[in-house]
């Protein structure tokens, strides 16, 4: 954690010292200067027997190992030898050093909870700083350690990590003017990953247009050898996704081995003896593809990758060809989803393409193939489980599966649940936060609409409701803030996270029941029922009025009503509020 922190603050704050090591332009250059070059890694400065100065000059970094290692002489190590009036090393006093214990509290249930909290913390810390370290060696730069263009263009990661004998770092040694440079140019964003710097391996390649490489993985791999695997990963799947659906449209290769379904074809194949003939056919291409692969790393040759000489169809043209090889690219990696879409609802569904989820049950022609996991009794039910459940359709969503953690609850009937929420997270917390939020919108949008024509006595009213909060008193506003977190903080005796609202006592709580106004509740288990039902559906439907209602006087810059303003233009420059937040959107902080 410490050594995050340390990696961010340099970039900003600085102490004294030499120019060489407190002035270096990243974290991996100030490194290597404050080692120094001595002859044996973080000792001091060696002097010759004739009292001369032998040229190795070691860092204060130095200082700093020697201080750690004191620090860990006097705490750590007398617990990992069990030294007299130390006591061993146990999973309670792992980490206790007696400081800073005037600030844990006082509750041993709180402590524990604390220090849990560290735990998680430094854990998070340490993939954190992994990653930092390594986006900073990467990329030579400082905090965010985004990769940049400098103005060669140089890219690659050949270009940027040539190791040295003098560095510590030597895969990320970068020359500060080189970093600078990159800083003073700016970063290209990915079209693709808009949000994400584009690699600049990707410069020169067809598809540099989208930049699309989330991972780095052209930063750390050679990029010839990535788009290689990719175009023939493309183009088997293109093969694979057009054979898959002919199959299953009842086009056979002639011959009794070959009238069985597509799941079931691979088994068959091996069992025939055809499987072991394809197998060397296609190895002996990919030798003459590892051959070409080789001579082109080697220099050999200025071939491009994934280019095996064929050019029939193939355009004469410059721009035709890079036209051409963008197709072929970017349907390779259509067809990589495709055919694992294809292959996936083939078995869950164990029908043909086009995989609709009509049948009642699944087909029996599947049940002896490898491919749906039939090899034992139990896979074969619990594909056949799967494949069922997989027919259940959403009654609201009809192309989406069914649910299957709404029942009992309110509103079960319409299976609506399109991002799978019920299935990660507990289902009472979530009815019980939608319910929650449909009750303040409820009375949200009704104050949206009255603040326009009725005010409470002593209030100023605002024409916008979206000014209310200018021209209340700052006490009301206090007040109400005080009351509704007095309300939220004690109503659940202190449970409000997932985990613990619904434990103990709280398991017998219905979602939403905050044991007020049941009076107005009918006897009816039905009634009941129906008025909970309509509860629900008009806080839903509150929910989107009053972000409606909100949206609508940000665009026409008025009150609620009229819903179209006299004199109104237009929703142009709508959200350019009289704020921060708004003087960004618009391009006009610092205006």
């Amino acid at each position: 954690m410490l050594a995050w922190v340390g990696l961010v603050v340099p970039e900003f704050v600085r102490i004294p010292g030499p120019e060489a090591c407190y002035g270096a332009g990243n974290v991996v250059e100030a490194h290597n200067a404050c080692v120094g070059n001595p002859q044996i890694p973080f000792t001091a400065n060696l002097v010759d027997l004739d009292g001369s100065r032998t040229g190795f000059q070691a860092g204060p970094l130095f200082q700093v190992y020697l201080f750690c290692g004191i620090v860990e002489l006097l705490t750590s190590f007398p617990k990992f030898r069990n030294i007299s009036n130390k006591p061993n090393l146990t999973l309670q006093n792992a980490g206790d050093y007696r400081l800073g214990l005037n600030f844990l509290p006082q509750d041993p249930e709180k402590q524990k909870e604390m220090k849990l909290k560290e735990l998680k913390n430094g854990r998070l810390a340490m993939l954190a700083f992994g990653g930092a370290v390594t986006q900073a060696t990467l990329s030579g730069n400082g905090f965010p350690w985004l990769y940049a263009r400098t103005e060669n263009g140089a890219a690659g990661l050949s270009s940027s990590l040539k190791p040295t004998a003098s560095s510590s770092f030597a895969a990320g040694k970068v020359a500060h003017a080189q970093g600078r440079v990159a800083r003073q140019a700016g970063y290209k964003m990915s079209a693709a990953v808009p949000f994400l710097p584009m690699s600049p391996a990707l410069e020169g390649v067809a598809g540099e247009e989208e930049g699309f490489d989330p991972m780095g993985f052209s930063l750390a791999v050679d990029i010839r050898w990535l788009r290689e695997a990719e175009l023939k990963h493309g183009r088997v799947c293109m093969l694979a996704t057009v054979g898959w659906i002919t199959t299953d449209l009842g086009m056979r290769v002639p011959g009794e081995p070959f009238q069985v379904s597509t799941i079931d074809a691979h088994d068959a194949l091996v069992k025939y003896g055809t499987m072991p003939h394809m197998l060397v056919w296609l190895g002996l291409l990919e030798t003459f593809g590892f051959l070409a692969l080789t001579n082109m790393f080697d220099g050999k040759t200025d071939r491009k990758p994934g280019d095996f000489g064929l050019r029939m169809l193939y355009p004469t043209d410059a721009k035709g060809q890079r036209e051409m090889q963008l197709k072929e690219l970017r349907n390779g990696r259509l067809a990589m989803l495709a055919f694992s879409g294809i292959a996936t609802s083939g078995v869950l569904t164990g029908d043909t393409w086009p995989f609709f989820a009509t049948a009642p049950e699944r087909r029996q022609a599947c049940s002896s193939s490898r491919l749906c996991g039939a090899t034992t009794a139990a896979p074969r039910a619990f594909a056949a489980a799967t494949a069922r459940r997989a027919m259940e359709t959403s009654k609201s969503m009809p192309f989406l599966p069914k649910p299957q953690n709404l029942a009992g609850l309110p509103g079960c009937e319409t299976e609506f649940d399109p991002l799978g929420f019920s299935d990660t997270f507990d289902v009472k917390w979530l009815r019980e936060s939608e319910l929650k939020h449909g009750r303040v919108c409820m009375l949200a949008t009704l104050g949206f609409v009255a603040e326009q024509y009725v005010q409470f006595p002593g209030m100023t009213g605002a024409e916008d409701a979206l000014n209310a909060i200018y021209t209340a008193p700052a006490s009301a506003t206090l007040a109400l803030v005080f009351v509704a977190g007095y309300i939220e903080s004690s109503i659940y005796g202190g449970k409000m996270t997932m985990l613990d609202m619904f434990e103990g006592d709280g398991a017998k709580r219905a979602p939403g029941d905050l044991d007020f106004g049941k009076q107005f509740l009918p006897k009816d288990a039905a009634e009941a029922y129906n008025l909970k039902l309509k509860e629900l559906s008009n806080g839903r439907l509150a929910m989107l009025a009053f972000a409606g209602m909100v949206h609508h006087n940000l665009v026409v810059k008025g009150p609620l009503f009229p819903i179209i303003p006299d004199g109104w233009t237009g929703p142009q420059g709508s959200w350019n509020l009289d704020s921060v937040a708004g003087g960004l959107n618009s391009y006009q902080a610092g205006e």
